[in-house]
């Protein structure tokens, strides 16, 4: 026997009694060998390589339910990397078991690692969206699991699950095809019926906090309106802030008035601001040339101004008409200066103003100034709108609001003629509907003659 031989032996026997326990393995039955195909995946979960643990993950989904009661058992003793890719397991299962496994783990966890459970609820809309209709179904055995300390962090879970469906229930007015124009009722999914006491005060401080940029916090270290991981990377602040603010319209009241006089504050801020832009820019206008960036930059910074101006006015006029109603006909008089800004711009914004307080004949008129120099397209787009809105006035005689009807449907005509093309904007847009209602025939056509001319589905 060579002399080396026994130190071999004890070597190799030294090795196998130092090796881990083996990973559990999953006794799910199943065809084509699925227990072992699971084990495997387990396994996998914790490989450096990224594109193995997102395979791993996803061949752990298609074999549910076998592998349910594996998973988790895992979830218990698993690395925090592992467990974030279990947690996207069970997430997606969907049944009583899996949810009653993800609440428990959330409630055991230390602080940090239910902070980032949360989150990762937050981004499975699945998950989170079973989460919340299980809460709603029976709260008090929802929260009953927590026990004790856990109670609190349920209710921070549940609180942030209801912020989230909020800000994706606004978030979903904004047209599939990009636009983020305003018609009454765009937010009346935000009222909550059918859903739980107090859903629409809930939904109006989340968007009154995204209206004035206010950061309103909640257990977990979350702000409402700002779950930048869950917004659309195409909405940008201020778009975001102008759609906050016609859904704020539409869910305050004057009753509200801790919310009104948060949004006359933000006013006055913006009027400030405005002043100071314009004073910038009028200083531009002597230092140089017209046709100079610097210029152009400060007119657009005034102009952007403006428009955020604007926004606010019209959501305070449409909460207290009588309280505001002399500053709109102030800013629409300031506007019609037209002091730097050029005329179609300044007549865009009257009756962008306009149309939203109501005043449909002004509304209408400044559209069509608008007309001389910008898109004709839009500006008939918006009179249709304004006459349709116009002929539901109360008040009007059977052959007034016709008249306004025929009006709104020439208007519409004519838009599509100067190529709007926008169909799902404009088959969403609720000021269209007496149109619809009342000229369904020639408003199908319109569509066809845009779907055709266009070359869309």
């Amino acid at each position: 026997m060579p002399r080396w031989l026994p130190r071999a032996l004890c070597l190799v026997l030294v090795l196998v009694l130092a090796l881990p326990a083996t990973a559990p393995t999953v006794h799910a039955e199943g065809r084509d060998g699925e227990g072992s195909s699971a084990g495997t995946a387990l396994k996998q979960l914790s490989s450096p390589v990224l594109e193995v643990r997102r395979d791993a993950t996803q061949r752990l989904v298609a074999l549910l339910p076998d592998v349910r009661p594996a998973v988790i058992k895992a979830l218990r003793t698993s690395s925090w990397s592992v467990q974030v890719q279990l947690l996207e397991v069970l997430g997606q299962d969907g049944s009583d078991e899996a949810l009653k496994a993800l609440i428990t783990h959330l409630v055991r966890a230390d602080e940090a690692q239910a902070v980032r459970i949360r989150r990762t609820l937050l981004l499975d809309r699945e998950a989170s969206t079973r989460l919340l209709a299980s809460w709603r179904v029976d709260p008090k055995a929802f929260m009953a699991v927590g026990g004790g300390r856990g109670t609190a962090r349920l209710e921070a879970l549940v609180q942030l699950l209801r912020r989230a469906e909020i800000e994706a229930r606004f978030l979903s007015r904004k047209s599939k095809t990009g636009s983020t124009g305003y018609y009454k009722g765009q937010y009346d999914l935000l009222k909550g019926e059918g859903l739980e006491p107090g859903y629409r005060e809930l939904a109006l401080s989340v968007v009154t906090g995204i209206a004035i940029d206010r950061a309103i916090r909640t257990p977990g270290h979350y702000r409402s309106g700002v779950y930048r991981f869950l917004r659309p990377h195409y909405v940008d602040e201020w778009e975001f802030r102008s759609m906050a603010l016609n859904a704020v319209a539409e869910l305050c009241t004057s009753e509200n008035v801790r919310v009104v006089e948060e949004l006359e504050r933000e006013r006055l801020r913006l009027l400030l601001k405005r002043e100071t832009l314009k004073e910038r820019f009028e200083d531009a206008r002597f230092r140089y040339d017209w046709d100079s960036k610097e210029l152009d930059d400060a007119r657009l910074d005034w102009e952007d101004s403006l428009g955020a101006y604007l926004d606010q006015l019209a959501c305070l006029y449409l909460i207290q008409p009588e309280r505001f109603d002399g500053e709109v006909r102030l800013f629409i008089a300031q506007l019609q200066q037209r002091r730097g800004s050029t005329p179609r711009f300044a007549s865009s914004l009257v009756a962008a103003l306009q149309i939203r307080c109501g005043w449909y004949q002004d509304a209408i008129r400044s559209y069509g100034n608008a007309m001389v120099r910008g898109s004709k397209a839009f500006g008939y787009y918006n009179q249709a709108c304004a006459y349709a809105s116009w002929s539901q006035m109360v008040g009007l005689s059977a052959s007034q609001k016709r008249q306004k009807l025929d009006s709104a449907l020439q208007c519409l005509q004519l838009s599509v003629h100067y190529g709007w093309s926008d169909i799902g904007w404009m088959n969403e847009d609720r000021d269209l509907d007496p149109i619809r209602a009342e000229r369904r025939t020639v408003y199908d056509s319109l569509v066809k003659t845009i779907k055709l001319k266009y070359d869309l589905k």
